[in-house]
């Protein structure tokens, strides 16, 4: 009997070496993911658990959506952005206020929030059933979306450029702000606020 829980003991001390070690590994290859506080590197995460993607700061971000994707990220050859997780958030920003660029992989999104000097951009056509986009500083956002109800807050000096089709388009801005249409379709119209449209 003591034999057995010796080697139980010394079985468990392994699994937390090598855990450790594991931990270790991931904070060398890429430590600008923080999960809980741990930094890890970017194919720790699983793209299905990220559904909000929240842009701050003086960052370029390239949204593609792939659920087959074997990374959540790639930081494009430049160290100043953080991208952490927080529960199903994402928060990318960028460090010191210094220009960034990272490329997102994405699955199924349902909210987008850009603010500060942000460039947010899909590569090609997102397809998703409901999307909110909150836009405001003077952050730019351009996508090209396929959805069933897309909701759009546009804010300060910000901009949102729109392509694609939704059933139902609820739009939010206020006078600074400015929502080019280009090739955009929707069934259904809501505006929660006077709107200016160009079509450009």
């Amino acid at each position: 009997m003591k034999t057995s829980i010796k080697t139980i003991i010394a079985t468990g001390f392994i699994a937390l070496a090598i855990t450790s070690s594991t931990v270790y590994a991931n904070n060398n290859v890429n430590p600008i993911v923080t999960i809980n506080e741990t930094t890890v590197s970017a194919s720790a995460v699983k793209i299905s658990s990220i559904n909000k993607l929240n842009v701050s700061g003086n960052v370029e971000v390239t949204i593609i959506q792939n659920s087959k994707s074997k990374v959540l990220y790639t930081n494009d050859g430049n160290e100043e952005v953080s991208v952490k997780k927080v529960g199903s958030s994402l928060y990318v920003s960028s460090k010191n206020g210094q220009a960034g660029k990272v490329t997102i992989y994405v699955d199924d999104i349902y909210r987008i929030e850009a603010s500060g000097d942000a460039y947010v951009a899909a590569n090609s056509q997102l397809n998703l059933k409901y999307l909110q986009v909150f836009v405001s500083d003077k952050a730019n956002v351009k996508l090209n979306a396929n959805t069933e109800s897309l909701y759009t807050s546009v804010k300060g000096e910000s901009k949102l450029g729109l392509k694609g089709t939704t059933g139902l388009y609820t739009v939010d801005m206020d006078k600074s702000s400015k929502i080019s249409l280009d090739k955009f379709k929707s069934k259904k119209t809501e505006m929660k606020s006077d709107v200016y449209v160009s079509r450009d």
